[in-house]
């Protein structure tokens, strides 16, 4: 299969690195090898992808505040774009996040999300995926973490507050292994919207005491920009048609995941200054 991914942070390495382990064909449209949206996207056609995956990002809540125009362009124009000049038979992946549940919409983070949602709905393309996601980490880009960032607070502040939002914390090497798996279980020429995340949630402040290994304080309000209670877990088709394959990556909850990943994240962790 031939695959093109849009992105190159943690996510789109992610997926890139265990498609190229798995022998398919791939091609990385990234900043970092000179590709920026809403530049020409014919090499992406010239490529003539089965598959083509949109984990470019625009910034965060914050950042979302002081330009919104960045989040217009990549997180609606593009999958726009792409869903309405593809050919029918490619399969077009996008992301969302757990922030598209929360009613009313709190932030223009979310509104742009919620909005491509609905968009791509809207023109019934066949072959096309949503993804919501949440609270992802990884050790490609580690700085762009909240593990990584937290740990980073910690040393310029003398106390550190967290506030009571639960999440559900994912490593994107999990969703890209789980996401791939699921790839011949997707019904052809239909579309949807699924919730790819491991079992269980916690607070940021708890899961930030975890990561610190140390007591910290908490807001005495939650954060009021982002959803109270993320707990989206994983509804993805393999879990019903095969779920013997499924069983024994998607009953994993967050905590047994970061287990496994802690002391690769404590070592770069140590290294922060």
């Amino acid at each position: 299969m031939r695959h093109v991914v849009i992105g190159n942070g943690n996510l789109g390495n992610a997926l890139a690195s265990d498609l190229l382990k798995q022998n398919h064909n791939v091609k990385v449209l990234s900043t970092s090898n000179g590709w920026k949206y809403p530049t020409n996207l014919q090499a992406l056609y010239d490529f003539t992808p089965d598959h083509v995956w949109v984990t470019v990002g625009a910034g965060s809540v914050e950042q979302a505040k002081q330009n919104y125009l960045p989040f217009i362009d990549l997180h609606i124009r593009l999958p726009l774009e792409l869903a309405q000049n593809l050919n029918k038979s490619v399969y077009l992946h996008t992301f969302s996040t757990d922030y598209a549940l929360d009613a009313p919409i709190k932030s223009l983070y979310a509104l742009s999300k919620v909005t491509m949602e609905e968009a791509l709905k809207l023109t019934a393309r066949p072959n096309t995926y949503i993804y919501r996601v949440g609270s992802l980490y990884g050790t490609h880009k580690p700085h762009k973490c909240f593990p990584y960032k937290i740990k980073k607070n910690s040393l310029k502040n003398e106390e550190v507050y967290l506030p009571v939002n639960c999440v559900t914390p994912t490593p994107t090497d999990w969703l890209a292994k789980i996401l791939i798996e699921n790839l011949e279980y997707l019904p052809e020429n239909d579309s949807d919207l699924y919730n790819v995340a491991p079992q269980d949630n916690c607070t940021i402040w708890e899961w930030g005491k975890l990561i610190l290994k140390m007591d910290i304080k908490t807001w005495e309000k939650p954060d009021l920009d982002r959803p109270l209670n993320s707990n989206i877990r994983c509804n993805l088709p393999g879990l019903k048609l095969n779920p013997e394959l499924f069983k024994t990556v998607c009953s994993k909850s967050w905590l047994t995941l970061w287990h496994e990943r802690e002391n690769e994240w404590q070592e770069i962790l140590s290294k922060i200054v």
